[in-house]
């Protein structure tokens, strides 16, 4: 977009003290041309840019508003670049590729490489390369930007499959696992669909009018954290159990109790991804509140251990 073009082309002359006219055309793909009426948008903002024809010239701010108007401190870039990077570990698309790019132009040339070192940086990927999530995520992603519809099979958590046509908005990494928020054509609501219970996932033909979200507010929670699909549970586990538990709680709120077994209070959507959490916790934890979700599980429990076929 050329607004986007525009800014980045301020924030490089803002870091640097003269760039050519043919790397910033090279760096955001499009022509000289471009970039010189580029200049003259800038201009008419009341940013003042100089051009200097013949060898040694380019394309610079006036000196002094340069040195007044500096937008971002080399810890603010520096930031920046670590959430970028971060986020990249995950998924990687040829609009970040090109993002870290031009924050990476922004770093003084000067600066020593010690002193460029993340103190801290998020992970997101998994220990091994998943090809067909990749597969799925890619062609979301540009579905998405293309307001493009797409359709797939979805397995809900009772094993129910049904075809879904939806239009994609948002993809969501939450809890280790990528999610897509979308507007269902079925259900003529948005949903969040895990991407692992996709199946025949494709593109089809037809184009839809974005409605408005406003993703800052992480509207895929709402659904999450109403509280008539949440309960809060208080689990006795044993010294056995208890490292499972300290992934979901942290263990300044544990109570430990006079037998050795501790206490752990845990607010989790009551469904059927409930009970398979409560099978992976193990025998040595027990459910001691609410009373319907110990019974719910109890039965679940009966009905797993019943022989096939009766």
């Amino acid at each position: 977009m050329k607004i986007d073009r525009i800014l980045s082309i301020v924030m490089l002359l803002i870091s640097k003290k003269q760039v050519q006219a043919k790397e910033l055309a090279e760096l955001h793909e499009v022509s000289v041309r471009t970039i010189y009426r580029d200049i003259d948008t800038i201009n008419q903002a009341g940013i003042p840019v100089v051009t200097t024809q013949g060898a040694g010239g380019g394309i610079s701010l006036v000196d002094d508003y340069r040195l007044e108007k500096k937008l971002f401190t080399d810890d603010d870039i520096e930031l920046i670049l670590t959430a970028l990077e971060s986020m990249t570990s995950a998924y990687s698309f040829k609009e970040s590729e090109h993002v870290l790019k031009k924050i990476k132009s922004l770093i003084p040339s000067q600066t020593d490489e010690s002193e460029k070192q993340h103190h801290i940086f998020i992970d997101l990927s998994s220990w091994g390369k998943d090809s067909h999530l990749e597969k799925k995520l890619q062609l979301i992603h540009t579905a998405a930007s293309e307001h493009q519809y797409i359709q797939f099979t979805y397995r809900n958590a009772k094993g129910e499959t049904l075809p879904r046509k939806v239009e994609p908005y948002t993809l969501v990494l939450k809890g280790r696992h990528w999610y897509l928020y979308a507007f269902c054509c079925v259900k003529k609501a948005f949903r969040l669909f895990k991407l692992t219970r996709m199946t025949d996932l494709i593109t089809i033909s037809g184009f839809f009018q974005p409605k408005r979200i406003k993703n800052e507010e992480k509207p895929w929670n709402d659904s999450w954290h109403e509280a008539s699909s949440v309960s809060t549970l208080m689990l006795r586990v044993t010294e056995a159990s208890v490292g499972r538990v300290k992934e979901w709680v942290d263990e300044s709120e544990l109570i430990v109790c006079s037998d050795g077994t501790y206490l752990a209070a845990i607010s989790l959507p009551q469904d059927d991804w409930l009970y398979s959490f409560l099978f992976h916790l193990g025998p040595d934890v027990d459910i001691i509140s609410p009373q319907h979700v110990q019974e719910a599980f109890d039965l679940q429990l009966k009905q797993f251990l019943l022989p096939k076929g009766t």
